[in-house]
C-alpha cells in the first residue's frame, strides 16, 4: 500500500485523505469495486465524504495508472488497484471479474510486436461469457413449465 502512496506522491499528487481511503478501500478488495461500492467502504470511515469526490479521485487514479478500470459490457465501470498486467475473465451475467495471471503478450503475440517494431503503451486482455453459477442458473430453469 505504501508503494502506492509514494508513486501518487512522485507523479506531483498530494496523498489526501481522501486518496489514501479510496486506494485503502480497493486494496482491502477481493474483488473489483464499482465506485459506488469505493463510496460506502469510504463513507464508513469518513461519512461525510461526497460521491463526486470517489469519481473525480478515481478518474485521476486511473489517469495516472495506479487504478486500472474494467468497464463492464452491461454493469457498471469497476475499478481495481493497478499491479501490472489487466487481463480478465468477465461474467455477462453477474459482472464477476476474475484476474488472470496469464499474459496473451507473450509467445506469438510478442513476436508480431517486435517484427513490427511496435511500441507498445499498454494492453488488456478480456474473455467474456458466464461463470459458474450465471451458467447454471440458465441451464436449470425448467423449460417445461
Amino acid at each position: 500500500m505504501a508503494a502506492f502512496m509514494e508513486q501518487l506522491a512522485a507523479r506531483g499528487y498530494k496523498v489526501t485523505p481522501q486518496r489514501r481511503l479510496i486506494l485503502e478501500a480497493l486494496n482491502d478488495a477481493d474483488r473489483h469495486l464499482s465506485a459506488d461500492e469505493v463510496a460506502a467502504q469510504v463513507k464508513k470511515i469518513e461519512p461525510s465524504i461526497s460521491l463526486a469526490t470517489i469519481y473525480r479521485n478515481l478518474n485521476m487514479l486511473v489517469d495516472i495508472h495506479l487504478v486500472s478500470r474494467l468497464d463492464l459490457h452491461e454493469g457498471p465501470v469497476r475499478y481495481e488497484l493497478n499491479r501490472g498486467h489487466n487481463h480478465h475473465l468477465v461474467c455477462l451475467g453477474c459482472g464477476l471479474a476474475v484476474k488472470l495471471d496469464v499474459c496473451p503478450m507473450q509467445g506469438e503475440v510478442q513476436k508480431i510486436i517486435d517484427q513490427e517494431g511496435f511500441q507498445v503503451d499498454s494492453h488488456h486482455f478480456e474473455i467474456t461469457g458466464y461463470c459458474r453459477d450465471c451458467n447454471l442458473r440458465t441451464t436449470s430453469i425448467d423449460i417445461s413449465e
